[in-house]
């Protein structure tokens, strides 16, 4: 419960604080050159996935398992991440390069955010106060490096900068929190670091799975931007983006609800079934109604919001909000999918729901962006979270009867034990 307090406090500071720089920042840089910041971002998130490696998915359990090791596990991390990092710099500036040949700006920016990865390496050491329950000092860490970079936008605000000195708020970021990651680990006494070949061998083996997995579902929630920044402008990146943003500022709620379940159900599997399935039903009840109800607050209030946080020159952006918030309902279905796919050893069919999204998404781009711009965009995410979340499950045998869980919990059935 403490560490998970810890948790909840960054996600709700770094809500608020963004919530507030990022308005005033959009505000200030206009559609067009907040749209370029988002547009690099897009590719940056993107490859922090393939640069990780798919190795934050295991390192807690590997710490836990050979905590004799944990130098060498880490260290060994940081090396392979760094590495990754280096030749995603160069691929990500040739990308850009060949995609906007003319468009010298968008590079010079996707390059300084690039060379935040370099130093996003170092985050590996937050996974070893995780698996110490002590996620307090990466907390620490990442709400004073926010603070800092926040500040920053403010002033670069006040000064009137040129767009391009915004990209640079990413490396700060990166920086502050490897400092004092580190910093934290050293002083209580973390193993020094050390490469093995061996190690790293394993590890990647180990990762090859969860990477791809990462992948597909960054491409699928970040290519909306990069189709848009090929197909229309970066104004309408910009607008996207501030829907985007407004959508999806509530959910750390249900995903700490989610988080919180997840031990839970998985213990109740091995104890009681039945205590299980409803646990389970529970939780999906929780999360399907929590979604509809945000979706008809936000909804109703979509204008306003875009209003008061924005401004008027993104008064677009409640359009696509309008479209858009429904679709983390269906996110949320996704999330508490996995639970059942653990439990049920069917974690195979992840990849399989995940890229039917993906290349449904990609395709709805294409033929809605042209006509309809953000918009588009919108209906083809809702579109495909629908059919990635929930009709997807009918194609498979062994997932159907988690369709009929989810179908079921809508309804509250069996959301009540009246005998317990």
């Amino acid at each position: 419960m403490k560490n998970t307090s810890w948790l909840m406090f960054e996600h709700i500071f770094r809500m608020g604080l963004s919530l507030v720089v990022t308005g005033l920042m959009a505000r200030y840089l206009g559609t067009s050159n907040y749209g370029l910041i988002s547009y690099g971002m897009a590719y940056i998130s993107i490859f922090t996935v393939i640069c990780k490696l798919g190795i934050d998915s295991i390192l807690v359990n590997e710490i836990i398992k050979d905590r004799e090791n944990t130098g060498e596990i880490i260290g060994t991390t940081i090396f392979l991440r760094l590495a990754s990092s280096v030749l995603s710099i160069f691929t990500i500036y040739f990308i850009v390069k060949y995609l906007n040949p003319d468009n010298k700006t968008l590079q010079m920016i996707t390059l300084i955010q690039s060379v935040s990865l370099l130093f996003v390496s170092f985050d590996t050491v937050t996974y070893w106060f995780q698996s110490n329950l002590q996620s307090k000092y990466a907390v620490v860490a990442k709400s004073i490096a926010f603070f800092i970079v926040s500040s920053w936008r403010l002033i670069l605000i006040f000064v009137s900068a040129s767009v391009e000195l915004f990209a640079t708020a990413t490396i700060i970021e990166a920086v502050i929190i490897g400092l004092f990651i580190l910093g934290f680990y050293f002083r209580y006494e973390g193993q020094k670091f050390k490469i093995s070949l061996k190690r790293a061998k394993y590890l990647l083996e180990k990762g090859y799975h969860f990477v791809i997995a990462g992948l597909l579902i960054t491409v699928y929630t970040q290519i909306d931007k990069i189709m848009l920044g090929q197909l229309a402008n970066e104004s309408v990146v910009g607008i996207y983006t501030a829907a985007m943003t407004v959508s999806g500022f509530w959910m750390f709620i249900p995903n700490a609800i989610i988080e919180s379940a997840r031990p839970m159900i998985m213990s109740a599997k091995y104890d009681n079934e039945e205590y299980y399935k409803r646990r389970y039903s529970q939780l999906y009840s929780t999360v399907i109604w929590m979604g509809v109800l945000a979706s008809i607050v936000i909804t109703i209030m979509s204008k306003w919001l875009i209003l008061i946080i924005f401004g008027n020159g993104y008064l677009g952006s409640s359009n696509v909000l309008t479209g858009l918030i429904w679709s983390r309902i269906f996110s949320l279905i996704g999330v508490t999918r996995s639970i059942w796919l653990i439990t049920e050893n069917k974690i195979k069919y992840q990849k399989y729901f995940v890229g039917t999204g993906a290349i449904l998404n990609v395709i709805l781009n294409l033929t809605l962006i042209p006509k309809y711009g953000a918009v588009g965009a919108a209906i083809a995410t809702v579109v495909a979270e629908v059919f990635s979340s929930t009709i997807a499950l009918a194609l498979f045998s062994e997932t159907r009867p988690l369709l009929k869980i989810i179908i079921d919990a809508f309804f509250f059935k069996g959301f009540i034990n009246r005998n317990k």
